[in-house]
């Protein structure tokens, strides 16, 4: 027997007006959103609305159409802004590390003697080769 957990998160989104008021709730059953609930206040007045997950994508659709039509032209105004924002950003100065001579000599020393090594146990290729 599993135990549904049930986890509310709400949003009180107040208005202008003392009294009026939008509140938005997801209700998450076993990690999963599965309702979201909006209400809209204007004092003793309620109206709720209780939708699943595609409902709500499907109304968040059409509020994101509906606020391209409301903003229309000024969203090109706000995105010559962005581009002139994008432009002055500063000049990144890289830092070019130095490398000391210890360090390449050390390689240095290092190839020599696995060249050596390497001499001594030359493998002859009949030896290995499988054809």
């Amino acid at each position: 027997m599993e135990i549904e957990k049930i986890r509310e998160t709400s949003w009180k989104i107040q208005l202008k007006k003392l009294n009026e008021c939008i509140e938005i709730t997801s209700v998450e059953i076993s990690g999963e959103v599965r309702i979201i609930k909006l209400a809209l206040i204007n004092n003793d007045n309620i109206v709720k609305v209780e939708m699943k997950k595609e409902e709500f994508f499907n109304f968040l659709s059409l509020i994101s159409a509906f606020k391209d039509v409301v903003i229309g032209e000024e969203s090109l105004i706000i995105d010559e802004d962005m581009d002139l924002i994008e432009d002055e950003q500063p000049e990144i100065q890289e830092e070019v590390p130095i490398i000391s001579n210890e360090l390449l000599e050390i390689q240095h020393d290092t190839i020599e003697k696995n060249t050596d090594s390497n001499d001594s146990e030359e493998l002859n290729p009949e030896e290995w080769d499988p054809w």
